[in-house]
């Protein structure tokens, strides 16, 4: 009967695992609400108000079923509210992966995820934001499987290449929080170097045969099924790098930099945000070796030298996707695996048990500083809600003017068809400057406008306006731009912006 199993589910839930979940969900809510009760567009969500998610091309093969669960329109209360459902799962799952038992340590560890930024950047897209939540789960569930069970990484290899079916980007976050894992149970557990290969031999497999099977996925959807891979992101020269090893290495240490001290690095503000990422670093030395003396891992000199060099490994875990193409460009989407790093001094705060002052003071200073990091990742995500709002009402704004202007043209009839030519500026001091200096870099919130080219005007015009134009095509609209009365006219807002030729309605707009 349903009672008597929700009777047993209940003696089997820990409470460690009430605690994640619940830490996770209220954080969560209290973090992200804005995004879900406010229709919030970027330029992709514009013509995705109903998508099956059909990213084959993209090597996302298994984004359309996941996102499906909540239906294939852009509902931003219902995907939201699975979106927080699955990182709240995400949360337990990691709460039993490290076998956390300190309240602060579950608590701090649940809310990293769900307010890091990349969560707040894939709200942006939040369309399809619960598809790529639930790819995060598979992945993190294929890790406590592979760790649980001895032969768990047949099972777990199959969710895991769901969850990079998902998003690639789910390959790095599962390889970072194996190497945390590993570094943590060296140092604070104090495993044997048996437990050690057998970790690393099931952790292996997992990797192995999870990327294998997509490896074969890819193959079959580009040879037998003739599907053609997009070139986003280099996916159509996946395996096909030429980097040297030092150009890799500088790809990486420039991406790593860049996010975690780009105001100390380039011309930008210095922010909470890197003084924040200075003591994380501050944190992570000193509690690596804290943990070393307490645990006399000293004494074991191998063991030590391999927990150390995993430490040195975990920028090129995250940023592993630099070495399958050549034309990857990271960005804030893909970067979840560097909440790892922001997980360490949490880790070494669970596994710090003798009182002495130096842990008591590393104990303090990382409760302090995480608890910073919390709240400064919820005011990044809202400030990036503030700019998406603001890009919004500017877009809608403008549209209805450029319709209204439209229809009062003389000579345009229900028959026209309409070419924008150029791009509008909408943006000001606080959406060019004020934001973007103040917040890590957001793809998806950022920017001043969300109607950059053609489809997106016709989209935002159709489905908002309910006003359905004909617009000319890509070769006629480079005809048009390189004709020479075309160039002799006026940018808008001028009157003379708008020139009914042949039935077309041409707008120069301003660049």
């Amino acid at each position: 009967m349903p009672e008597e199993f929700f009777s047993n589910l209940k003696t089997f839930i820990k409470p460690q695992w009430k605690t994640a979940f619940l830490s996770a969900l209220i954080i969560g809510f209290l973090c992200h609400t804005f995004v879900f009760t406010n229709i919030l567009p970027n330029h992709d969500s514009l013509v995705n108000m109903h998508s099956p998610q059909l990213k084959g091309d993209s090597g996302r093969f298994f984004l359309s079923p996941f996102s499906g669960i909540s239906s294939y329109f852009d509902l931003p209360w219902i995907n939201g509210i699975l979106s927080i459902l699955y990182l709240s799962l995400t949360a337990v799952i990691l709460t039993e992966l490290f076998e956390l038992k300190k309240t602060f340590s579950i608590f701090a560890i649940s809310s990293l995820l769900m307010t890091f930024p990349t969560v707040a950047s894939t709200f942006s897209y939040i369309f399809t934001a619960d598809g790529y939540m639930f790819g995060t789960l598979l992945t993190v569930t294929a890790l406590l499987m592979t760790k649980k069970y001895k032969y768990g990484f047949i099972l777990g290899s199959i969710f895991f290449y769901m969850g990079v079916g998902v998003y690639q980007a789910n390959f790095p976050f599962l390889s970072t929080l194996i190497l945390v894992f590993l570094i943590t149970e060296i140092i604070g557990r104090k495993i044997t170097y048996l437990q050690l290969r057998s970790y690393l031999l099931r952790f292996f497999a997992l990797g192995a045969t999870g990327m294998g099977l997509y490896v074969i996925n890819f193959k079959l959807y580009t040879r037998i099924f003739a599907g053609n891979m997009t070139s986003y992101q280099g996916l159509d020269s996946a395996g096909k790098n030429s980097n040297s090893i030092s150009e890799y290495f500088n790809q990486i240490t420039d991406s790593f930099m860049h996010f975690f001290f780009r105001g100390f690095i380039t011309d930008l503000p210095i922010n909470l945000f890197e003084w924040l990422n200075v003591a994380l670093f501050v944190l992570i030395a000193l509690g690596f070796v804290l943990i070393m003396i307490q645990n006399r891992c000293f004494t074991h000199i191998a063991m030590a030298s391999f927990a150390f060099f995993l430490l040195l490994l975990l920028p090129l875990s995250a940023y592993i996707l630099y070495f399958i193409s050549v034309d990857v460009n990271y960005h804030m989407l893909m970067v979840l695996a560097l909440v790892s790093f922001y997980m360490l001094p949490v880790l070494f705060y669970e596994h710090l048990s003798i009182p002495t002052i130096f842990a008591k003071c590393f104990s303090w200073l990382a409760v302090a500083t995480i608890f910073a990091t919390i709240f400064n990742f919820a005011l990044i995500s809202n400030i990036a809600y503030l700019n998406m709002e603001l890009k919004y009402e500017k877009s809608t704004a403008f549209v209805n003017r450029l319709i209204s202007r439209v229809e009062q043209t003389e000579g345009v009839t229900s028959e026209s068809k309409l070419a924008l030519i150029g791009r509008v500026q909408l943006g000001s001091s606080l959406s060019t400057e004020t934001v973007p200096e103040s917040i890590p870099k957001m793809t998806g919130p950022l920017g001043d406008s969300i109607i950059p080219l053609p489809y997106h005007y016709n989209a935002m015009m159709r489905d908002y306006f309910g006003i359905t134009y004909q617009f000319i095509s890509e070769q006629q609209r480079e005809e048009i731009a390189a004709s020479d009365w075309f160039v002799e006219m006026e940018p808008w807002p001028s009157p003379n912006a708008i020139r009914v030729i042949n039935d077309i309605v041409v707008v120069k707009l301003q660049k």
